[in-house]
């Protein structure tokens, strides 16, 4: 499961530099690092990951960070994560707090299973989240069925 809560961090930091204007596509995700995690119950977790992150263009937050990963397209993680903003023209280090939360219908077993393997393959993501502006001009973006192996080959 730690595996998963560090793509998902550095996928949503991905996207998010890849989907906002021109000038913010030279943001970079410099670090990945599980800081805490913490299980809640059998079927769910918070994380804190501290995500690196170099920006050299203005100040944007992210809020409202939806995602489900699936396995073979059955749902399987439902995330979110607490807002956060990035400061403008430096590179820093972000807590991202995450809390995950296993599908009803999903057996973790296969989780487990997947984790120990080395491919992503069967794995995708749906992911939104609502990125801003210092000037709060912002947009609701949305992604669907996003192949953790891709978003890991841009990090």
């Amino acid at each position: 499961m730690k595996r998963v809560v560090i793509l998902f961090a550095a996928a949503l930091l991905v996207l998010m530099a890849s989907s906002c204007a021109k000038s913010l596509k030279d943001i970079k995700v410099t670090s990945y690092e599980i800081t805490s995690f913490s299980p809640r119950g059998l079927t769910s977790f918070d994380a804190t990951v501290d995500l690196g992150v170099d920006n050299p263009s203005v100040q944007f937050a992210l809020s409202k960070v939806n995602a489900v990963v699936k396995l073979d397209g059955a749902p399987c993680l439902h995330l979110t994560a607490d807002d956060v903003t990035v400061a403008p023209r430096c590179e820093q280090v972000y807590p991202l707090v995450l809390h995950g939360t296993m599908d009803d219908g999903f057996n973790p077993f296969s989780l487990m299973t997947l984790l120990r393997s080395p491919g992503l393959e069967p794995l995708t993501i749906d992911v939104s989240f609502y990125g801003a502006l210092k000037s709060g001009l912002g947009k609701q973006f949305e992604y669907k069925d996003l192949p953790l192996t891709d978003l890991v080959s841009q990090l």
